[in-house]
């Protein structure tokens, strides 16, 4: 044995090879010295990990989450002589338990603790023990490259973007007011003089006379040629006078009103808005940032019949009616975005309308690791579990990125895979081309409990997608019946993946158990994962977290209650790490299921590990760039860690 790998070594030496797979009662959910907040030592050890992962320069950083790594497989590397003293407290991080076994194990001490939270991408600023404490390859990790966006949002500077409309004459600028010390989102456009104004109504009146454009089909290319040379032959026909400069400030105003959104063109254009809210006349539009939140902007529809008519237009963008018999309209815009208007006086005093952003450019696995919603550790796991079939549910409150996150793990999906999305709207973006998007359809029923033939809902829409054969299902949201056949689908063999309103285990299985949901407690150890998802606050800026991620393991027959294990959890505002809580099963049985052994499960972890660092380090964060580096490392994973450790895009 002299001759084997120090892992191999560490692994023999805890009786990790050739031990069976634990039993869930077994399953130990960590716990963890409270003095290990406050740097206070207790006892003595040293940490074992000395294995070499590559020479080049970029990836140094590996030593330092070699530890955590290890960790998070379930592997110990540790040989600490620990002196508990009595009066040393331990705590157990537990989780409701009324409808839910957690099965605890022994206390650990602070070494092997200080494995979890060494520095990994996710935890460069964040507080840990001191740098000092830690290796040089540690301290390289702990570079400044993820300072910058905290540098780009300080409040003294303004966020400014230019470019937007016709010739690029309208701008943006979200300034922080010192009065009432919130950010303001502010519209620029260019002012038209009384003469002007006169001549953009004339050529509008003569164009709506002459042209054929339907007016509600909106940010086409032909449309916007038709619409250009219509207005340039309006001008050479009626000799109308006027210079270039006047010219571009009336065609941005007609091009914003044909061939766009208005008052709210520019806001439907910025790609930080998520969402668009206007709550009636003389009330400035808010609208919900990714990096500011909730801001006031300065645009304002200044009377009811401006905001009635602007109502009416949004509904016939959607190819909907709106009307006092018909007040309320859920649609989709022409862009993919989801909205929901109300017509004045009939449910609310004046119109309103909510509009939620589709993101072209979804987000990706690079996205949450540089934001901050994983950690490079978890991306990883991830990665091994999806490719590996695992079914998962994304639970948190509203706006907390639950689809982002679905949307963002699906890259991880082996590209010949069939998938078929059922959506209320269109928010899953993939790049795989074997993949159906479907999404509900509102019939002609006068009301929500008045189904007619021509309404096809989530449960519709599932049914349809299981005769197709797919190899994956992914839901939106599972709000009812859809459920039901969702978790069948898991029973089945199908991959699935959906969305859910719920804060904890507890809420979960309340939420699944009862009406209108009504699922049996069986056909949830069907599911692999649960990950919950938080929006919160830290350091004075929005953030997302994914706070808990859970294995469900099986069913109690004997007392009726669902046995899991949380493999990874996140820590508190204050702190703001991620902690490996228990070993991985999931990874187990991955590992069986692939036959490999401890040191190629760790290998292939590492590798991963390897490829995410990469993908950041090199910007490769858009959604076709992910997909691609996945597939290419699923079919030839050598070439990729060949590019990867030679540095090169």
């Amino acid at each position: 044995m002299k001759d084997e790998p120090e892992i191999i070594k560490i692994l023999r030496k805890e009786e990790i090879l050739g031990k069976k797979e634990e039993t869930p009662q077994e399953l130990e959910l960590v716990t963890c010295s409270k003095d290990i907040f406050n740097k206070k030592p207790v006892g003595s050890g040293k940490v074992i990990s000395d294995i070499p992962v590559t020479d080049n320069p970029d990836f140094k950083f590996m030593d330092a989450v070699e530890r955590q790594l290890e960790n998070i497989l379930g592997i110990k590397t540790i040989d600490a002589d620990l002196d508990q003293t009595d009066d040393q407290e331990f705590h157990t991080r537990l989780i409701r338990e009324n409808d839910t076994a957690v099965v605890r194990g022994e206390a650990i001490g602070l070494q092997e603790i200080q494995q979890v939270i060494e520095p990994s991408e996710k935890t460069k600023e964040l507080q840990m023990p001191s740098i000092e404490e830690t290796t040089d390859e540690s301290k390289d990790f702990l570079s400044n490259d993820q300072q910058e966006p905290q540098k780009k949002n300080s409040k003294k500077a303004d966020d400014e973007r230019a470019g937007f409309g016709w010739k690029g004459l309208g701008s943006r600028v979200i300034k922080f007011d010192n009065n009432s010390k919130t950010y303001v989102y502010e519209v620029h456009e260019p002012q038209l003089e009384k003469k002007e104004q006169e001549i953009k109504n004339k050529l509008i009146e003569l164009f709506e006379l002459r042209s054929t454009i339907d007016v509600f089909e909106i940010n086409t290319a032909e449309k916007i040629t038709m619409l250009n040379e219509s207005l340039q032959k309006i001008i050479v026909d009626g000799h109308i006078k006027l210079n270039e400069t006047s010219k571009d400030k009336i065609f941005y105003y007609i091009f914003q009103e044909f061939v766009g959104y208005g008052k709210i063109d520019i806001l439907m254009h910025d790609e930080g808005i998520e969402d668009i809210s206007c709550d009636g006349p003389n009330i400035p539009i808010f609208i919900y940032h990714k990096t500011y939140e909730s801001i006031k902007s300065n645009i304002v529809f200044e009377n009811p019949d401006e905001l009635d008519s602007f109502a009416v237009k949004l509904a016939q963008i959607c190819g909907k009616q709106i009307s006092i018999y018909e007040p309320i309209i859920d649609g989709k815009l022409a862009d993919g975005s989801r909205l929901s208007v109300m017509l004045a006086k009939t449910v609310t005093p004046f119109s309103t309308f909510t509009i939620r952003r589709f993101r072209e450019d979804p987000f990706t696995p690079i996205d949450l690791i540089n934001t901050g919603t994983m950690s490079l550790e978890m991306a990883a796991y991830f990665w091994l579990a999806i490719e590996n079939g695992a079914s998962i549910l994304f639970c948190g409150g509203t706006a907390s990125g639950k689809t982002s996150t679905l949307n963002a793990f699906a890259l991880f999906l082996p590209a010949a895979y069939k998938i078929f999305s059922i959506e209320d709207t269109r928010e899953v973006m993939l790049p795989h081309e074997n993949w159906i998007a479907g999404t509900t359809r509102t019939g002609f029923s006068q009301s929500a409990e008045h189904k007619t033939s021509k309404d096809i809902d989530m449960f519709d829409l599932t049914r349809a997608a299981l005769r197709q054969r797919p190899q994956v299902v992914i839901v939106g949201e599972i709000r009812g019946q859809e459920a039901y056949a969702l978790f069948q689908a898991m029973a089945t063999g199908h991959i699935s993946y959906s969305t859910i309103h719920a804060s904890d285990i507890h809420t979960l299985v309340q939420r699944l158990e009862n009406p209108p949901i009504s699922l049996p407690k069986a056909l949830l150890t069907s599911l692999n994962l649960v990950v919950f998802l938080k929006s919160t606050v830290i350091n004075g800026k929005p953030a997302r977290r994914i706070t808990n991620v859970i294995e469900i393991i099986k069913m109690d027959s004997s007392t009726n209650k669902l046995i899991f294990t949380l493999p990874f959890s996140w820590v508190s505002e204050s702190e703001d790490y991620f902690k490996k809580e228990a070993k991985s099963i999931l990874l187990d049985r991955t590992k069986n299921k692939k036959g490999w052994s401890d040191e190629q499960l760790v290998s292939e972890f590492k590798n991963r590990i390897m490829v995410l660092e990469w993908m950041r380090k090199n910007n490769l964060r858009s959604y076709k760039e992910v997909g691609k580096v996945v597939t290419e490392y699923s079919q030839d994973p050598d070439v990729v860690l060949e590019k990867v450790k030679g540095g090169s895009e």
